[in-house]
């Protein structure tokens, strides 16, 4: 922190390009894919749910876990990206975040050549976020074609069946609005370091002025998964009840190894200690 200017700047050449650097790259852009494609998983799961009921109550755990293990394999193939381009991207340490990062080679003023690494980006994190919102719009458009359908129903019939659809319908909503919620949050946090970014490379902010809005927008980006926590933790009630369980079994368990005895013999005679 009280270092010089330049003493900072010899420390990044030092580890640009570094496997370390590498490493600490593609661990930090994982962070981020790996939540955007489980945004999208999650919203196709629920258009899934609420399209074809019956199909999804019937589908096995075995499709959830392949669907689960595709989300995570593209996840590690997107956060490996940058590496495929070495002469345009480069992973160094950025110290004004004090994490690695991927860097630009070419200077902002430069021109470079990045088909290639547009396409790629429009593949890994454009169509899969453009499918994250289709997949809710297309579920919105349906949740109000059940309500409209709930309600007549509901005028036709007061019998138990229709009560029993009803309460489905309404228990689909709240599903559906926690995911447009994490959705929302999600993208809220994560526009404004890709804003940074644009308007750096764009040449509307440069090395002297970047630093503190990049700060800010980047670990604000990085509360999209507390967003998360918060949003379940105040629309999920099984989520509460698991949490609570949860913290009650390990208080439970801090507790009995406080207060447990220990039972043995010496010389014949019994002998019970308290820890």
């Amino acid at each position: 922190m009280n270092v010089s200017s330049n003493e900072l700047l010899s420390r990044q050449i030092e580890l640009t390009g570094t496997p370390e650097a590498t490493a600490g790259g593609i661990f930090l852009l994982l962070t981020f894919i790996s939540s955007l494609y489980h945004l999208v998983f999650i919203g196709a799961q629920r258009f899934y749910a609420i399209k074809c009921p019956l199909s999804y109550r019937t589908q096995s755990d075995f499709h959830v876990n392949v669907g689960l293990a595709v989300v995570w394999a593209l996840a590690l193939v997107s956060s490996t990206m940058p590496a495929w381009f070495p002469g345009s991207i480069i992973y160094t340490y950025q110290h004004t975040i004090f994490l690695f990062y991927v860097s630009n080679i070419n200077k902002p003023t430069q021109t470079g050549s990045y088909t290639g690494l547009v396409v790629l980006m429009v593949v890994f994190f454009v169509i899969p976020y453009l499918a994250m919102l289709f997949t809710t719009m297309a579920t919105m458009v349906t949740v109000r074609r059940n309500i409209k359908k709930s309600k007549q129903l509901s005028l036709r019939s007061s019998d138990k069946k229709s009560k029993q659809e009803q309460d489905r319908s309404k228990r689909e909503i709240k599903i559906f609005v926690v995911v447009g919620l994490m959705q929302l949050g999600f993208t809220i946090t994560i526009i404004p370091v890709i804003l940074v970014n644009i308007l750096f490379y764009a040449n509307f902010l440069n090395c002297n002025n970047v630093s503190l809005p990049f700060l800010i927008c980047f670990y604000l980006g990085m509360t999209n998964s507390l967003v998360n926590v918060i949003i379940y933790s105040f629309r999920d009630k099984t989520f509460n009840k698991a949490t609570k369980k949860l913290f009650a079994v390990s208080s439970c368990c801090k507790q009995q190894k406080k207060t447990f005895s220990t039972v043995f013999h010496t010389g014949g005679k019994t002998v019970s200690t308290v820890a």
